[in-house]
């Protein structure tokens, strides 16, 4: 007999609730079962769209039996509070990054579902693309040498449109445009995403921080375009580099990391990752490029691998706490910005 699927109830239906409801419609470890907007039009249409009961509060979503996991896709200043609310309800959590606007809210986050006795998980589904968990094998193999250096970039162009309905339009609102309720711009919105990546790939912790931004053609309170150089355990250097208004945007490769031995990189929705090594290992010449193809199902790996967890009793694949050290790494961002100074980790 096949095993009971997770139910999931989606709390926030706006810019990246469809990528869930479908990611969970291909799942085969979770389902969604009901969903949850505080602007009812919003949860309307995704329930109607996906066939699941739908609310504007979060108590009844909260009190349905069939639902085992809450996703909260909502702004990041409203994480503490549903979170604390879903864990007192007996609910798993899985919050989207990032997983606190601050580190006080994130580590509420993580003590309010340790004294539930109830999961935190961070939605950081890039680890589950292929070109990531290639470039993994890699560096674990020891394929690349020791990593001495880390580059993640997002240099893209966000229309005047997003900054009130976010890419998709489904929702309207300024949350946004707001650093004490977005937490900053590319660099707390995107490219969180491409430090968690970074750890997970090479299992390095950053130490010292040190960044220069702006908001330059954007009439917000956020960051259209940041510049940090990061230093890790190992001494090996990093560059995070992100800009929302890099007209036309780019077509470098997101993510590289290069070894003592050779070098991997990729881009996020290439669907391929290049690699060069300078010693023949893991079935690749030396000197000579090679590429892999991959097709990729991210969110619904993710869903599976958290389910499974969840069904055994087993601590997530991706926790809280990951989601507090990677949000970690962005507030030293932002705070030597502020300050014009490095900033040593941890904070």
């Amino acid at each position: 007999m096949a095993e009971k699927r997770i139910g999931v109830g989606l709390i926030g239906c706006g810019d990246i609730a469809p990528t869930h409801a479908k990611a969970l419609a291909e799942a085969d470890g979770a389902e969604l079962v009901a969903c949850m907007d505080v602007v009812g039009a919003s949860a309307t249409s995704l329930g109607e769209e996906f066939g699941v009961p739908h609310t504007t509060k979060l108590d009844e979503i909260l009190a349905r039996p069939e639902v085992d996991l809450v996703t909260i896709a909502t702004p990041a200043f409203t994480h503490d509070e549903i979170t604390e609310a879903a864990a007192r309800a007996g609910k798993h959590v899985l919050c989207e990054k990032p997983l606190a606007a601050d580190l006080p809210d994130a580590d509420s986050m993580i003590g309010d579902c340790e004294q539930a006795g109830v999961s935190l998980s961070t939605c950081f589904p890039l680890r589950y693309l292929g070109a990531a968990k290639w470039s993994k094998s890699l560096l674990e193999a020891g394929a690349l040498g020791d990593v001495i250096e880390i580059r993640l970039r997002n240099m893209g162009e966000k229309k005047e449109s997003y900054w009130t309905g976010g890419f998709s339009g489904r929702t309207q609102t300024d949350w946004r445009k707001s650093r004490a309720q977005s937490g900053g711009g590319i660099i707390i919105t995107n490219l969180i995403h491409h430090i968690d990546l970074a750890r997970a790939m090479t299992g390095l912790e950053v130490t010292r921080i040190f960044c220069e931004m702006g908001t330059f053609c954007t009439s917000v309170e956020v960051e259209d375009l940041g510049l940090a150089s990061l230093r890790y355990e190992n001494e090996a250097i990093g560059l995070v580099e992100g800009s929302s208004c890099l007209w036309g945007g780019s077509a470098e490769h997101d993510v590289s990391v290069l070894g003592t031995k050779g070098q991997v990189r990729f881009g996020l929705w290439s669907g391929q990752a290049e690699a060069y090594l300078t010693e023949e290992a893991e079935g690749i010449a030396a000197r000579e490029w090679v590429t892999r193809e991959f097709t990729d199902a991210t969110h619904a790996e993710f869903y599976n691998d958290l389910a499974a967890a969840l069904r055994a009793g087993r601590r997530p694949p991706v926790t809280g706490i990951d989601g507090r050290k990677a949000l970690e790494i962005v507030l030293a961002i932002y705070r030597s910005a502020d300050t014009g100074q490095p900033v040593h980790l941890p904070l």
